[in-house]
């Protein structure tokens, strides 16, 4: 009973740990040879593409958005001229499109679309082309995007050919109409374009200065200082179409109306001014009843005409006070330096890349030998 109760011994799994580590040094150690010449394949690879990628330049530009617009010195003017205190041309302090929203903009698929449709310029290229045409014809080929997408992207190559297998042709380049307008559908090839690009252009905000940061890098240098002007353009055209999209459509309905009103009042005074002619030297109640109804008649048109002239000076100013300012921090300017490739950086990328692999490398290779003795037992 003695001998039952007293405690058996345990072996310690840290001296296990211990003594496989040492037995996978050991093992590292002497398959060197075999990881240096994969470390050492890797290494010319990274230096082939380093020294044979095609170069990139990259354009920053900054704007500073309105945060806030409120009613001004345009409301104050058109009172003084008026001398009326009951002009009111919208709310204090009305909200402008927050600057958080702008990364957004620049990364959605309408400010894509119109990017691909407008024209550039570029280098050695006598005529402007549009973007799709410079990104589909006049981009040179890169060794760095062919070596990574049949080194670490080769998964996802295999899994886009597979996929083109059992997609048509008609399907992929003629797209079937949809019925909404709102609902916009890509080919494949636009698709791929639009991917792209939003790896290429992007947009950032500084949260303390309310500084947005824009960038494009491009092969050519004249052609990304345009599509990163281009980027800045559409920005101010959606801020400001977004803060005068209420207060335009006023604008235009108040001008239909003006316009209607204005015809009515020139109708009644050419009808009231025919019936004194034809009527003047004549004394009847009758013709002075009708003279009297047609004076009404004139002093309400006259009334709507003038209260609509005057609504339509508001809503222009309204209009002009509602238009943000998009101030530019720093212009865009054609780059005269690469931005890449960083060849220090892909020499890392591809020393480790080959270690990873020529350690994995050897270890897969004894494994594959046990699991065959294992079989052969």
């Amino acid at each position: 009973m003695e001998q039952q109760n007293q405690p058996q011994h345990i072996p310690q799994p840290a001296e296990e740990d211990e003594i496989d580590l040492v037995e996978i040094i050991r093992f590292l150690w002497d398959s060197r040879k075999t990881i240096l010449i994969v470390i050492g394949i890797f290494v010319v690879m990274g230096l082939f593409v380093a020294l044979f990628s095609t170069p990139q330049y990259k354009v920053e530009a900054r704007i500073l958005p309105e945060i806030q617009q409120q009613r001004g010195g345009a409301s104050d003017l058109l009172r003084q001229f008026t001398g009326s205190s009951r002009i009111g041309l919208g709310s204090e302090g009305s909200e402008a499109l927050r600057p958080d929203l702008y990364p957004r903009i620049v990364q959605s698929t309408p400010f894509f679309l119109h990017l691909l449709e407008q024209e550039i310029e570029v280098s050695d290229v006598d005529e402007d082309v549009t973007v799709q045409q410079y990104l589909e014809e006049h981009i040179p080929f890169s060794v760095a995007g062919a070596a990574m997408r049949y080194t670490i992207g080769l998964p996802r190559t295999m899994l886009g050919g597979v996929r083109s297998l059992f997609t048509s042709p008609d399907e992929e380049t003629h797209p079937l109409p949809l019925r909404q307008e709102r609902i916009s559908r890509l080919t494949r090839e636009q698709n791929e374009i639009i991917k792209g690009l939003r790896d290429r252009i992007s947009a950032d905000m500084d949260m303390q200065s309310w500084v947005i940061s824009v960038s494009a890098e491009f092969p050519d240098p004249v052609a990304t200082a345009h599509i990163a002007d281009l980027t800045l353009e559409y920005i101010s055209d959606y801020t400001v179409e977004y803060r005068t999209e209420k207060a335009q459509g006023d604008l235009n309905f108040v001008k239909e109306r003006h316009e209607e009103k204005k015809a009515e009042f020139y109708e009644a005074q050419i009808r009231l001014a025919r019936f004194r002619d034809a009527n003047k030297n004549i004394v009847s109640a009758t013709v002075q009843t009708e003279e009297e109804r047609l004076v009404d008649e004139y002093n309400l048109a006259f009334s709507v005409y003038n209260n609509l002239a005057q609504k339509l000076e508001e809503t222009r100013m309204r209009v002009q006070e509602e238009t943000p300012v998009v101030k530019i921090l720093e212009p865009v300017k054609v780059p005269v330096e690469r931005s890449s490739p960083k060849r220090a950086r892909l020499m890392v990328i591809y020393t480790f890349l080959g270690g990873v692999l020529g350690v994995g490398f050897v270890f897969g290779r004894r494994e594959f030998w046990k699991l065959k003795e294992r079989l052969k037992e």
